[in-house]
């Protein structure tokens, strides 16, 4: 009897309730962060604490705290309302920071209530299909803000980590698009500024603030921020600068001779022009006036070739395009621009004693007898 074929178990990866989560992240991030007056918390650090120990539920419970505290009942509706899969996290931490003495400024604060306000509560989400369910749209300038404090705030986390850094080469590095330049130099031209008013001892309370620190200390912190705003500057100046230009759009050829005038054919001579869009990129054109009996040869200047600009033909070689009057037998050297070849096209003009300005512009009255590639 054949053996079966024993099929090694693979052993149950054990479940992590959240409950054991909290405690592994709680033993390496700490406790809730907290701001008293003049501390050095980094709000970036405290976004990731709120990331990492806290969900949805906690971040409506927030939110409720903060306007409850601030006699804001109709707000407080619209959070309520918000389903879960919509709510705006990064706007609950910001309160909840706020609440607890972070400095975050008022544009910040008004951004993170606007954001709660702009998402569809779960009643409107339930009675519209996916299909015509409207999802406000952020404008361009709140995507620029927003991005701008996710770009400040990786900035800061390299500053706490109290090593030496280049804010030009982790710009760079990480290819930070230069729109944020000067918004990272405006954020912290007033860290500069406290700090310079610190270091010339004027101010009781700055006195009191940087109290810790002593001014050879001082000193190298209006250095290391005046040297921050002085990269992020570089770093537009330049990236504009070495920015690749755009290319040209490329124009079609219908669009070429949508004003392009030409005469179709004529009767009296039993010629009829070519189709125009040989034109583009032909080393020669030949044309026919009939009304003033002018013969009348495009030379390209280049091996791009002719081309057309409106009712002119351009890109020629001024020096070897010309133009003849073809005197009293007109079909004659007619005949010889639609039958002869190079060698005959090459001295054909030398035949022709009627000089005349170049016609570079085609008319109504304008035969195009020939091109050559």
């Amino acid at each position: 009897m054949a053996r079966r074929q024993l099929i090694a178990r693979t052993k149950k990866k054990s479940r992590v309730t959240r409950s054991e989560t909290y405690l592994v992240n709680h033993k390496y991030l700490g406790d809730e962060p907290v701001f008293p007056k003049n501390a050095n918390t980094s709000i970036s650090r405290a976004f990731n604490w709120y990331n990492a120990m806290c969900d949805v539920n906690d971040a409506r419970e927030y939110c409720i705290q903060f306007f409850n505290d601030n006699n804001k009942p109709e707000l407080v509706k619209i959070v309520k309302a918000i389903p879960e899969k919509l709510f705006p996290l990064t706007s609950a931490w910001t309160l909840r920071m706020r609440s607890r003495g972070a400095p975050v400024d008022i544009e910040m604060l008004k951004r993170a209530v606007s954001r709660l306000k702009n998402v569809k509560s779960s009643e409107e989400t339930e009675d519209n299909s996916v299909a015509n369910t409207n999802v406000n749209k952020v404008s361009i300038q709140d995507r620029v803000n927003d991005k701008t404090n996710d770009i400040i705030g990786s900035v800061e986390e390299q500053i706490d980590k109290n090593e030496e850094f280049s804010l030009y080469d982790w710009m760079k590095s990480n290819n930070i698009p230069a729109i944020y330049a000067p918004r990272i130099a405006a954020y912290y031209l007033p860290v500069l500024s406290e700090l310079l008013e610190a270091l010339e001892g004027g101010d009781e309370q700055l006195n009191e603030a940087y109290s810790h620190y002593s001014k050879k200390q001082l000193e190298d912190r209006v250095l290391f921020f005046n040297t921050i705003i002085e990269d992020a500057e570089r770093y537009a100046d330049t990236t504009k600068k070495v920015r690749k230009p755009r290319k040209p759009r490329a124009i079609s050829v219908e669009k070429k001779l949508k004003n392009f005038k030409y005469q179709k054919e004529d009767n009296s001579y039993k010629i009829a022009s070519i189709n125009p869009e040989k034109i583009i990129g032909a080393q020669e054109l030949w044309t026919f006036n009939t009304k003033y009996k002018l013969l009348t040869v495009f030379r390209a200047i280049d091996r791009g070739g002719l081309q057309v600009k409106g009712t002119s033909i351009i890109n020629y070689d001024e020096n070897n395009s010309v133009t003849k009057r073809t005197g009293r037998k007109p079909e004659v050297y007619v005949d010889k621009v639609l039958n002869g070849g190079k060698i005959v096209l090459r001295k054909l003009m030398d035949e022709l004693k009627g000089d005349a300005s170049l016609a570079h512009r085609i008319n109504e009255n304008t035969i195009l007898l020939k091109v050559v590639i």
